[in-house]
């Protein structure tokens, strides 16, 4: 065997072993070790996420980088993730609901994307850490390698379903029985993995990320175009539905990284691969300039919602991003300004705002950037201060999901003994004690006497036009549970400073006599009710809406509250007749 040929299968050896004991650790930390290591969930939680960060980071370093150094790499990732993720956990009492956040996973699976390039860098033989081509080729490669190696993983798993299938056909069922083994998907997975990363390495003149990088420049122009149509109409439509809404900022905020990555690719790893004044680099130009407003805006959501109701761990991780965004697009627009070499600007802000995410991401592991801790002051401080009422604090969240500093944060409210409040707040803090589910709290305090919740809702629920009163009957016929929420709606306050419900008289069916009701109602939980009842024989039916026109009530309820009761709406007779307000349209039915 010729050294040419000696060398691939080297290095397809080296990485279908490591594969191998890749898929064998996975098996043994998520099938055999959980029951065993139920008395230690900690140690069990460190082993784990030591294995989700060597093998994924050996794997995807072998080849850019020799075996020695990519163990090497693997092992500088894996213990200082996997110590932080001890350390985190240490917020709540159970392991399983540190995990059930959803947040650790993700800030751990990011970190170490963003950790491995600079470790490619850091380790490779006459490179430096901060090598911005070195950090750009390898960041798009390890995606590209990635990507191509998962696809052949699921081809093959493809090819033996199918094989199965066939042989069955005459009777044997040697590859279903050879599955059925706990291990063997595991094993499979990884030895298949890891031999197409070492196929891909091999290719790797052919296989390469300009493919891709070429492509998602051709986004550049659609991109920009979009982003200059939705900044030159915010003036005529208005900031409305940017306005307290984590959807909008979370849309904004995609944009908005999406937008530095495809400056990022549009200047390619540095000025010998960009062709200046072309197309694309104009494009690079402008996009990082507009890149401020939307991370501005982004923000002003966050901020927004922030201010209504106060922080909780996904808001605290939203403002985060919106800091990030914002740190981006103050550095392209900064470095395109600022004239010639603009290009080279843009890519060493990269790199210092890569570990700026990276520093930020580790943050959220340690108490400086506790998202429980923070939220858990910031609602107690709102009550303290009059902010928020008794029984708009979601005891639940605090007491039930937020961990250890939630509960400590339980104990602080229930010792407020001279609040204003403090008896309805006691109320609910034994409620809460004795509830076993959500359901069963949001119920608790809430009285079961239907006449007596539909007579104390027909003296605050808003009627429109002034001057009409609901039919007979209508609230009594309500459940019980669309009184509570209709009645803890018209609690709330919206930016107008009207209540969060209304009731509107109208003629939404022509072949019926009479007008039926329509009730918008919206609370500070984000619960929305829009419904139509129509009188029948038997009491009153009711419709669900179907938006005809329009973007729907969801995106911006308050606004369509207070337009619904300053009377801003009409009927537009179509083909049967819809209500029309602040630019939607919705229909009842016949």
């Amino acid at each position: 065997m010729g050294e040419t040929q000696a060398a691939p299968l080297s290095g397809r050896i080296t990485l279908g072993v490591l594969g191998f004991l890749a898929g064998l650790a996975a098996w043994l930390l998520l099938d055999v070790l959980p029951d065993r290591m139920g008395s230690a969930p900690r140690g069990h939680l460190f082993l784990t996420s030591l294995g989700a960060a060597f093998f994924p980071a050996a794997l995807a370093l072998t080849g850019p980088l020799p075996l020695a150094r990519a163990l090497i790499a693997g092992v500088l990732a894996a213990l200082p993730l996997s110590g932080l993720m001890v350390w985190a956990s240490f917020r709540f009492a159970a392991v399983s609901a540190f995990l059930g956040t959803g947040h650790p996973g993700a800030g751990f699976a990011v970190l170490l994307f963003l950790a491995l390039p600079f470790l490619a860098a850091g380790l490779g033989r006459d490179t430096r850490i901060g090598d911005y081509r070195v950090l750009f080729t390898q960041s798009w490669m390890i995606v590209v390698r990635l990507a191509a190696a998962w696809l052949f993983v699921g081809l093959v798993w493809g090819v033996l379903f199918l094989s199965n299938a066939l042989l069955e056909l005459v009777g044997i069922d040697v590859i279903e029985r050879l599955l059925d083994q706990d291990a063997a998907p595991y094993l499979l997975s990884g030895v298949t993995l890891g031999l197409a990363l070492a196929v891909v390495g091999e290719l790797s003149d052919y296989v390469s990320p300009d493919l891709v990088l070429r492509l998602l420049r051709l986004l550049l122009p659609v991109v920009l175009v979009v982003v200059s149509i939705f900044l030159a109409a915010l003036p005529f439509r208005g900031l409305s539905n940017l306005f307290g809404t984590l959807s909008a900022a979370g849309i904004l905020l995609a944009m908005a990284f999406g937008a530095a990555t495809l400056v990022s690719t549009g200047l390619d790893a540095d000025e010998d691969r960009r062709v200046p004044g072309g197309l694309t680099d104009w494009c690079c130009r402008l996009l990082a300039l507009l890149l401020p407003a939307l991370a501005l805006l982004a923000g002003f959501a966050v901020w927004m919602r922030i201010s209504q109701y106060g922080l909780s761990p996904d808001r605290v991780i939203a403002a985060a991003l919106a800091a990030l965004a914002m740190g981006y697009g103050a550095a392209y627009a900064l470095a395109v300004l600022r004239g010639a070499g603009w290009g080279g600007r843009i890519r060493r802000a990269n790199v210092a705002m890569a570990g700026a995410a990276m520093l930020l991401i580790a943050a959220f592991f340690t108490p400086v950037l506790d998202p429980q801790r923070l939220s858990v002051a910031n609602q107690i401080a709102r009550f303290e201060h009059g902010r928020t009422a008794a029984d708009a604090l979601d005891l639940w969240a605090i007491g039930r999901d937020w961990g250890r500093a939630g509960q400590d944060g339980i104990g602080r409210l229930a010792a407020l003994g001279d609040h204003p409040e403090a008896a309805r707040l006691a109320e609910r803090l034994a409620a809460l004690a004795l509830a076993d589910s959500r359901y069963a709290f949001d119920r608790s305090g809430e009285g079961d006497d239907v006449a007596q919740l539909a007579a104390d809702l027909a003296a605050r629920l808003p009627v429109r036009p002034e001057g009409r009163a609901l039919p007979g009957g209508l609230l009594s016929s309500l459940r019980l549970w669309e009184l509570q929420q209709i009645g803890r709606a018209c609690d709330y306050r919206t930016a107008g400073g009207n209540p969060g419900c209304v009731a509107v008289l109208a003629d939404f069916s022509e072949p019926r006599p009479g007008d039926e009701v329509l009730i918008v109602a919206h609370n500070p939980a984000g619960a929305l009710l829009v419904r139509a009842y129509f009188r029948e024989d038997e009491g009153f039916a009711m419709r669900s809406p179907e938006f005809l026109a329009g973007t729907d009530f969801w995106r911006a309820a308050d606004d369509a509250i207070d337009a619904l009761i300053a009377g801003d709406y009409s009927l537009a007779p179509q083909r049967l007749n819809a209500i029309e307000v602040e630019g939607r349209s919705l229909f009842f039915g016949r």
